[in-house]
Formats: C-alpha cells, sequence, structure tokens
C-alpha cells in the first residue's frame, strides 16, 4: 500500500509538471539592444542598461505592449564596431520588430547603415555625431541631442552670460579624434565663428592621450576666456587637473560630457568647480515625472543617476510608445508609428522630425549643468534651472 501511495503522488507530480510545462505562456513582443556591456565603454554601457531596466519594468507593470509582454534580447557589442554589425545580423534572425544601439557614434554608425539596408527600425541609444541622422535614413531614430544642437546649446549659454556683461570673446577648443568628439569641436568652431566669437586655438589629440599640457601650455599664452573641450570620461578628469597645473585661468570651462559624471567630482575634487557640461536630461529639471525618475533610477543603481541611465529610459520608452501604436508588429509598422511620435516623458518631449538636413531627430533641448560646490546643477536655459550660473573670476 505503501508503495501504490508513493507511485501515485509521483503520477501525480508528472502530470502537475507537465500541466506547467504545457501552460499558454504569455504572448511577447521582441526588440534587440545592442550595447557596450564589456570593453571600454562598459562602464556607460551599464548606466544605459539600468535606465532601460527600469523603462521596461514600468512598461509591462502597465501591461506591456496592448496585453503583450515586452521582451528585450540584449546583445554585447563589445566597444567594439564590429561586434556590434554581428549582433546586429544575429537580432535580424530573431526577427525583432526593432533595435535600440549603441554608446559611441563610431559604433552606431556603422550599425545605422546595416540597419537601413535591412529594414530595421533603429532608434538611436547614446550616440550624438550628427551624420547618424544627417542625412539620416527612414528607418533611423534618434531622441536624444545631436552634435549640433549641444553646440548649439553652449553658444547660447556663451551668448546668455555676455548679456550679463561677462565680455566672452575668445575661444580655444580641444578634441579626441573619435567621431563624436570631432563633431561637436566641428559645429562649434563654426558656432564660434558665426556669432562672433575668436577661435584663438582647436586642437585635436589621439584617444589615450594623457599629457594634455603642451596643448594647455598652448593655450595659455592666448589667454582664452572660454576652454571647450569634447572628450570621454578618463581624458576629461586628466584635463581638469591639467588645467590647474598649468595656469590656465579662463572664466568659463566646459568638459563635455565627462565632468557630468559624480565620479568626475570624487576624482578631481576641488578642480571641477563651475565646470560645464551639456546634457540632454538632468535629476534638478522642471519635467513631470522627474522626481519619480529619479527615485527610481537611485533605487536601482544605488548612486546618483546621470543622463545616460536617462537616455536609456528614454530609448525604451520611445520603442514602446510605437510599438503601442502601430498596426502590427511588423517592421514597416513599427517604422511608421516612430516617425509619428509625439511624446511626453520624464527626460523630454520627443517628435521626430526632418530639419536642417537632419531626418528621424528629436529638436531636444540641451541643458547645460554646473559643478557648484561639489555638486551637479542646471544652470540653463534660464527657464529649466535649477541655480544661478558662476563664472570663474
Amino acid at each position: 500500500m505503501k508503495i501504490q501511495s508513493k507511485l501515485v503522488k509521483t503520477s501525480l507530480v508528472l502530470v502537475l509538471s507537465a500541466t506547467a510545462l504545457s501552460a499558454p505562456v504569455m504572448a511577447q513582443v521582441k526588440i534587440g539592444v545592442i550595447n557596450s556591456l564589456s570593453g571600454n565603454f562598459a562602464a556607460f554601457g551599464e548606466r544605459y542598461k539600468a535606465g532601460m531596466q527600469v523603462a521596461l519594468a514600468e512598461i509591462n507593470a502597465a501591461g506591456g505592449i496592448n496585453g503583450k509582454k515586452l521582451e528585450v534580447i540584449s546583445q554585447d557589442d563589445r566597444s567594439d564596431a564590429q561586434s556590434a554589425l554581428a549582433a546586429l545580423e544575429s537580432l535580424n534572425k530573431d526577427q525583432v520588430s526593432l533595435i535600440i544601439g549603441s554608446y559611441a557614434s563610431g559604433i552606431t554608425g556603422p550599425m545605422s547603415k546595416v540597419a537601413t539596408r535591412l529594414n530595421i527600425p533603429l532608434i538611436v541609444l547614446g550616440s550624438a555625431d550628427d551624420t547618424i541622422t544627417k542625412p539620416g535614413s527612414p528607418w533611423v531614430f534618434r531622441a536624444k541631442h545631436n552634435s549640433t544642437i549641444v553646440a548649439n546649446a553652449y553658444f547660447d549659454y556663451f551668448d546668455d552670460l555676455n548679456k550679463k556683461n561677462n565680455n566672452l570673446k575668445k575661444v580655444a577648443i580641444m578634441h579626441g579624434n573619435g567621431a563624436w568628439p570631432t563633431s561637436i569641436a566641428k559645429v562649434s568652431a563654426e558656432q564660434a565663428q558665426k556669432r562672433g566669437y575668436t577661435v584663438i586655438g582647436m586642437q585635436a589629440y589621439d584617444q589615450g592621450t594623457t599629457d594634455f599640457r603642451p596643448i594647455l601650455n598652448k593655450f595659455r599664452s592666448s589667454a582664452p576666456d572660454i576652454l571647450l573641450t569634447s572628450s570621454y570620461a578618463d581624458d576629461g578628469i586628466a584635463i581638469a587637473r591639467q588645467i590647474k597645473e598649468v595656469g590656465l585661468n579662463t572664466k568659463v570651462v566646459a568638459i563635455d560630457t565627462a565632468s557630468s559624471l559624480s565620479s568626475f567630482i570624487v576624482q578631481v575634487g576641488g578642480a571641477s568647480e563651475n565646470i560645464i557640461s551639456a546634457v540632454s536630461w538632468s535629476p534638478d529639471v522642471k519635467y513631470a515625472g522627474t522626481p519619480k525618475l529619479y527615485k527610481d533610477l537611485k533605487a536601482l543603481i544605488n548612486a546618483e543617476p546621470t543622463f545616460y541611465e536617462a537616455e536609456g529610459y528614454l530609448a525604451m520608452t520611445v520603442a514602446a510608445d510605437a510599438l503601442r501604436r502601430a498596426k502590427s508588429t511588423s517592421r514597416e509598422a513599427v517604422r511608421e508609428a516612430l516617425a509619428n511620435t509625439n511624446l511626453k516623458t520624464p527626460v523630454t518631449d520627443v517628435v521626430f522630425m526632418t530639419y536642417d538636413g537632419f531626418q528621424g531627430q528629436n529638436p531636444i533641448k540641451s541643458l547645460i549643468i554646473q559643478i557648484q560646490d561639489g555638486k551637479h546643477v542646471t544652470v540653463y536655459p534660464n527657464d529649466l534651472a535649477a541655480q544661478p550660473a558662476r563664472i570663474n573670476k
């Protein structure tokens, strides 16, 4: 009897297991993400991943995509363009409805061309180089800022400072030789000339450079009012330290975007005071929903969130909005829905437009943040500012 009872129990377990395995699974909508989770850009990739995780949790908690769960197939591009293209081909075989990616412009640029050839909608994750959406493609969409928007934000800010009698006339520009830093520097030089500033020097440097003192000393001899640099994180830290070492005294120092990280303040210390950066989002910006987004991001990463996490959140939110409105999950239907986006988010408003040679570009308004008393604060535009700007004496 005991043996028979044991057999009955065993059979029941097998039946229950079989029932569980055969139970209907919630229908899913699949999208792909190509992100830098290893290699040189992994620190940034992790930030973007966190922002996308917060958005994904919100999306599925609110019913997913019209009742279907949003599933993300994530691929690591290893901070390398060839790996990214291999990942894109893999996601194409998985028949995803759209792809989000990646961080560096040198990676996303080639991806955008292949995505266009394969007719896969691509939402730019973190890349800002103008050429990705200029002339762009009907299949490529960028909700965040580009190099032209960033450069204009800086010079709008400089112009605003001049209206307040700060007498800023001479600009020195230095940049890494990557696609995005070069693009920022090029457009900045054009804006300087257009707006009546004098560019006293424009100097590129190789990625991996650690000694910037020769460039900074050269600039020092011309006494610029503004130093504008476009650099990655490690470069920016060294530049900020060496500005003080060589005694380059400028009224304004912009280190884009390295100075936007809280780790920059920790590593540079007092030398970081008053340095500015252009960003797409700041925790103190006055948008509806920003306090909740800040709280959710901070809870996940257990640190101060930056615009990187916000841009990850933004890209995933834009993707979900388009998928909800699309007539089907076919790539053409999703592309059409993306093209007709009109969305308000806690990061920025999103409308993809064709203007000034750009295509599929959101004309987002960049913010200028400044390090004041060891913290980042928004100082421009004036209607979104948390604190007035400061300049060096």
